[in-house]
């Protein structure tokens, strides 16, 4: 896969057929830096943005969209501006490094336990890390496919594992942890003490 996988995946949610939570221009910026953190050739389009957007200067384009037009066309206007970018015929194909990519949840617990989550997450909420993971596995599936069957399949089983922690069947696990433990900062703190649990159990050990 190229430079055609991102500009697709934009367009679906720019049409709503890939779903962010919490859809806003703020949060697909945390979709794009998900996707750079494993592809990172595409890190170019968060400079190449800031210009099409006017705003302060220490606002990056989503944030300035998100001023000046609100979520849901703040969020359209990004993403298209963003697809222009990327099927420019100027710009070249980026492909991904041939290294195995890092994984969003390792990135994210190891920020976590080193008390520095801001380092990764550009705003410590629990949508921000969603969408953030969002962007990765999009990225994983577009350049590593059998690298990505494999992380989707765990994040799964954490799933499964939460709602039996909670006893709450069928509920996707951003919004378990948005129910039990709140949207800010906490909750991504509790995201990364139940992975470890998860991890350690023995259900996930036989994986």
């Amino acid at each position: 896969m190229a430079s055609a996988g991102l500009a697709y995946h934009l367009k679906e949610i720019a049409l709503g057929r890939e779903a962010l939570e919490s859809p806003s221009p703020i949060h697909l910026g945390a979709y794009f830096y998900g996707y750079t953190l494993v592809a990172p050739g595409f890190a170019w389009i968060t400079g190449a943005l800031d210009t099409q957007f006017p705003g302060p200067s220490q606002a990056r384009a989503w944030t300035r969209a998100y001023l000046t037009f609100g979520n849901e066309e703040g969020l359209v206007r990004v993403a298209e501006a963003a697809v222009r970018l990327i099927e420019d015929p100027a710009r070249s194909v980026v492909v991904a490094d041939s290294c195995v990519p890092d994984s969003f949840v390792d990135v994210v617990v190891d920020a976590v336990r080193a008390k520095r989550p801001a380092t990764v997450l550009g705003e410590c909420t629990l949508a921000w890390l969603y969408n953030f993971g969002l962007g990765a596995q999009a990225a994983t599936d577009d350049f590593f496919e059998e690298i990505a069957r494999q992380r989707r399949a765990e994040l799964l089983q954490f799933e499964i594992w939460l709602q039996n922690y909670f006893n709450v069947s069928g509920v996707p696990w951003q919004r378990l942890l948005r129910a039990f433990e709140g949207p800010s900062e906490g909750a991504v703190q509790s995201f990364a003490s139940y992975w470890l649990h998860f991890r350690g159990s023995p259900s996930a050990r036989s994986q």
